[in-house]
């Protein structure tokens, strides 16, 4: 089982953004685990079946591999003034017990009742993945699904299956036809290449 997992509909997802639909061109029911536990995704009925839950996958990528790249580098060349903020926000509504907030990000990953805060273990060289999915109305802890709760995963996985995430939803959208002022693909291009850029020279490899 892979670490991350992204479930969407590949091929409606591509109908929709050649028929126009789904402002802003990234918008498709999905479903986002992380090491089995569902971070993204709607439970509505006391049987626990999982649904896609609206996202814009373009914002997920970039905002994700943003916060990568922060992390990667240690906010050394890649820290912005409100991601703190943006933190004590998340903690003041969630709850999350943070505790190092200069190497945290915040996020809703572009679903829209969700909030997330990655945040990095220097000591194990991991990610903690603090998360609240707002449309996960009902719980069981025994089968992974829970309103709010946390995950530790190996950073250099995650980054290394979040990359390959991205290169595949660009390479599934790359001869679709976005109106030149919704289309991010050359953006998305230049996010994945930060990360690259700073998961070298954090492990000494290329991605």
């Amino acid at each position: 089982m892979s670490l991350v997992e992204l479930i969407y509909d590949k091929e409606e997802h591509k109908k929709r953004i050649k028929d126009g639909m789904g402002y802003p061109y990234g918008n498709i029911e999905t479903i986002f685990k992380v090491n089995g536990k569902l971070l993204g995704g709607a439970v509505w009925t006391e049987e626990y079946n999982v649904e896609g839950d609206v996202c814009d996958l373009y914002g997920f990528f970039q905002d994700i591999l943003i916060g990568l790249a922060f992390l990667l580098d240690e906010g050394k060349s890649t820290r912005e003034p409100y991601y703190r903020k943006d933190v004590e926000h998340s903690i003041m509504w969630h709850g999350f017990e943070v505790k190092n907030l200069d190497l945290a990000y915040s996020t809703s990953l572009h679903f829209m009742y969700n909030d997330y805060v990655f945040e990095l273990d220097k000591d194990k060289d991991e990610l903690i993945i603090h998360y609240y999915n707002g449309v996960c109305a009902y719980k069981k802890e025994k089968e992974g699904i829970m309103e709010k709760g946390m995950v530790r995963v190996p950073l250099k996985e995650f980054t290394k299956e979040i990359v390959k995430l991205a290169e595949d939803y660009l390479e599934l959208v790359k001869n679709s036809e976005i109106p030149e002022e919704y289309d991010w693909r050359d953006d998305l291009q230049e996010y994945i290449k930060d990360v690259k850029k700073y998961h070298k020279e954090r492990y000494g490899e290329d991605l």
